[in-house]
C-alpha cells in the first residue's frame, strides 16, 4: 500500500444534515415527552436486569466481538448486557419519533455508530486487552501508542496496515498475463493471453468501476474472474482507469462511456470480429449499460452480443445508510469541495466505505494496532480496498444526480453525450449477479425487471459486495438464486420461483456467456508492444 495525501473528509461535508436532525430531535423531547420517558423507564428497567446478571445475552453468541470466553466472567458480562440494554428497544423508541423518514434515518446512523463506538469490546475490560497486557507487562500498550503516534505525524489513514511488500500488483495481486494494447488519457486496455489453444470468437470487455482499481476481478490466481473466463475458451480485454487530477475534473459519465465506446472499437479491431459482450461492476456497469442504449441510439447495437452486469445499481434509489444521509445540504457542500479540489479525494472515499461498517473497518482493526499493539495483518482484498482511487468532480456530480432522479427509470430524462438514453428498450441478452448481504447496492436496486428489455437472467448470490464477487468454484459454504426476469416481476416474487443452487455462480455465467460468444476458433495471443508494456500496465500504479 501507498501513502496517500491528505484530504477533505466526506463526513465533515455531513454536518449540516446531521445537525439538522438532531435539532428534530431535540424538538419530540417537547412534542412527545412520554414516548422519551416509555423509552428511559424500559432501558433503566432492563439495565437494572443486567446489573444482575439477569439479561439474555444469546443474541451476541455469534458476534466476532465477543468470542473470547473473558466474556463470560461475571464483570464483562455485565458490560454485554448493560450495552444490549439500551439497544434492545432503540428500534421501537426511533420508529415513534414524529419526525421525518429523512431525519429518521439520519436519527438511525448516528445510533447506529455510537453503537459501535460504545461495544464493550472497545473499553479496557475487553479481555483480550486485558491478557495481552497481563502477558506482555503492559507492552502492547506501549506498542499501541507508538502506533498511533506514528500514525498521526505521518498523516496516515487510522488504523490501517502498515506499507509491505506482500502483496505486489503484477504478482501476487493482478496476476494474469496480458498486455496493454491501448493506451488513453483515461484508460488502458488489457488484452490477456489465452489459457485455451481456442477460443469463442466473440470477445468480452469487462468495465471496472472507476471507483478503486480495477484488479478486485484479477486478484489471485485462486479468486481470479479474469482467469476463470479465459479457462473457459473467453477472450478477454479488460479497461484499467487512470486515477484522476484536478484537471481532469471535466470526466463525467458522458466522458466514461465515451471512452468505453473506444475501447470497444479497439477490442473489435484486434478480435477482426464484428460483435462483443460487455461485463460491467458497479458503477462500470452503470458506464457499460450507458454505453448499450447509448450504441442502439446510434443503431450500432448490433456490434454487441450480450450485457453481464455485477451488483450494478440499476434502480438508482439506493436505500443505504450513506445514500439517505447525503441530503440537499451534504449535497450541496460536497459540489463544492469536489468543483474545488477537481475530484473527490482517496482520503474521503476510504472514509465513506469505513463508516458503513464501523464494527469491521474502524473499530475492530483500531483495537487490534492501538490497544493490542499489534502490527495489522494484510491480505489479497484489505490491500485492494486501501488501494483507493480519486473520483473527478464531473463525475461526482453526475453520480449524485443519478442518485437524486433516478432517471433510468424514466426512458429520455438522461442524455449522455447529446442522446437521450433508454435502457428499458434494449434487447440485449443480460446476464445480472447481486449479493444477499450488499451493504453498497442492495440487491433489489440490482434487480432488471422494468429496467432493462431483453431476456434477463437473474442471480442472487451468497455474501456482500466484495466477497459475492470472489466466489470461485470450492468456495466453501456459496450458493446462489438464479431465474428468468419478466417486466412485471418484483424481487420477493422472483426469489420464491428461483431455483437454488449450492456453489459457486462463476460456472453459470460463463456457461450463459459462452452462449452468446460465437463458435470456437484458434486463440489469439496478444503481441507485446514495448512502448505500451504487460499488463497490469502503468495506470494501476499511479498515486
Amino acid at each position: 500500500m501507498r501513502a496517500r495525501p491528505q484530504g477533505q473528509s466526506l463526513a465533515g461535508s455531513m454536518n449540516a444534515d446531521l445537525s439538522r436532525s438532531l435539532l428534530a430531535l431535540l424538538r419530540t423531547t417537547l412534542a412527545q415527552p412520554r414516548h422519551h420517558q416509555q423509552y428511559l423507564c424500559r432501558v433503566t428497567r432492563l439495565s437494572l436486569l443486567a446489573l444482575q446478571g439477569r439479561l439474555d445475552s444469546d443474541a451476541l453468541a455469534h458476534d466476532k466481538r465477543f468470542q473470547h470466553a473473558g466474556w463470560q466472567r461475571p464483570l464483562q458480562r455485565r458490560l454485554l448486557q448493560l450495552w444490549q440494554a439500551w439497544q434492545t428497544p432503540l428500534q421501537e423508541w426511533l420508529n415513534g419519533l414524529d419526525v421525518d423518514e429523512s431525519e429518521r434515518a439520519n436519527l438511525r446512523w448516528l445510533l447506529a455508530q455510537l453503537s459501535a463506538a460504545s461495544a464493550p469490546s472497545n473499553s479496557p475490560f475487553n479481555p483480550d486487552i486485558l491478557d495481552a497486557t497481563r502477558h506482555s507487562g503492559g507492552g502492547n500498550l506501549y506498542r499501541g501508542v507508538a502506533h498511533l503516534l506514528t500514525d498521526r505525524l505521518t498523516a496516515r489513514p487510522l488504523a490501517m496496515p502498515e506499507p509491505d511488500s506482500t502483496y505486489r500488483i503484477g504478482h501476487e495481486l493482478a496476476p494474469s498475463c496480458g498486455t496493454i494494447i491501448q493506451r488513453q488519457p483515461s484508460y488502458e486496455l488489457i488484452h490477456y493471453a489465452p489459457l485455451t489453444a481456442e477460443q469463442h470468437s466473440r470477445p468480452l470487455l469487462i468495465i471496472p468501476p472507476p471507483i478503486n482499481r480495477y484488479y478486485l476481478l484479477d486478484l489471485t490466481p485462486e479468486t481470479s474472474l479474469v482467469q476463470h473466463a479465459l479457462s473457459q475458451g473467453i477472450s478477454v480485454y479488460l479497461i484499467s482507469w487512470r486515477n484522476p487530477n484536478p484537471s481532469h475534473c471535466n470526466w463525467g459519465l458522458g466522458h466514461y462511456v465515451k471512452a468505453s465506446r473506444a475501447a470497444l472499437g479497439s477490442v473489435l479491431a484486434t478480435s477482426a470480429s464484428s460483435q462483443a459482450s460487455l461485463m460491467g461492476v458497479c458503477s462500470g456497469g452503470l458506464i457499460a449499460s450507458l454505453l448499450a442504449s447509448w450504441l442502439q441510439t446510434h443503431g450500432e447495437a448490433g456490434c454487441l452480443s450480450a450485457l453481464s452486469l455485477l451488483v450494478t445499481p440499476l434502480d438508482t434509489r439506493l436505500q443505504t445508510d450513506i445514500h439517505r444521509l447525503t441530503g440537499s445540504a451534504t449535497q450541496q457542500q460536497l459540489r463544492r469541495q469536489v468543483w474545488r479540489q477537481g475530484y473527490l479525494d482517496e482520503r474521503s472515499m476510504g472514509s465513506l466505505f469505513t463508516w458503513m461498517k464501523p464494527e469491521q473497518l474502524l473499530w475492530a482493526p483500531a483495537i487490534e494496532r492501538y490497544a493490542l499493539g499489534r502490527e495489522l495483518t494484510t491480505s489479497p482484498v484489505s490491500t485492494w480496498s486501501h488501494d483507493n482511487t480519486r473520483l473527478p468532480a464531473q463525475l461526482v456530480e453526475d453520480l449524485l444526480d443519478l442518485l437524486q432522479r433516478d432517471p433510468l427509470s424514466h426512458p429520455g430524462s438522461l442524455q449522455i453525450n447529446g442522446k437521450m438514453i433508454d435502457c428499458q428498450s434494449l434487447a440485449l441478452p443480460s446476464w445480472h449477479l447481486a449479493a444477499e448481504h450488499d451493504h453498497i447496492v442492495p440487491w433489489h436496486n440490482a434487480f432488471p425487471a422494468q429496467r432493462l428489455g431483453g431476456d434477463r437472467i437473474f442471480t442472487l448470490c451468497r455474501g456482500g459486495h466484495i466477497q459475492g464477487l470472489l466466489c470461485p468454484p470450492g468456495q466453501p459454504r456459496a450458493g446462489y438464486y438464479s431465474g428468468p426476469v419478466t417486466n412485471d416481476a418484483q424481487p420477493q416474487g422472483w426469489q420464491s420461483n428461483a431455483t437454488d443452487t449450492e456453489g459457486s455462480w462463476w460456472p453459470a455465467w460463463t456457461d450463459w456467456l459462452k452462449s452468446h460468444s460465437g463458435a470456437l476458433q484458434p486463440a489469439i495471443t496478444p503481441i507485446l508492444d514495448a512502448d505500451l508494456g504487460p499488463a497490469p500496465g502503468r495506470y494501476v500504479h499511479q498515486l
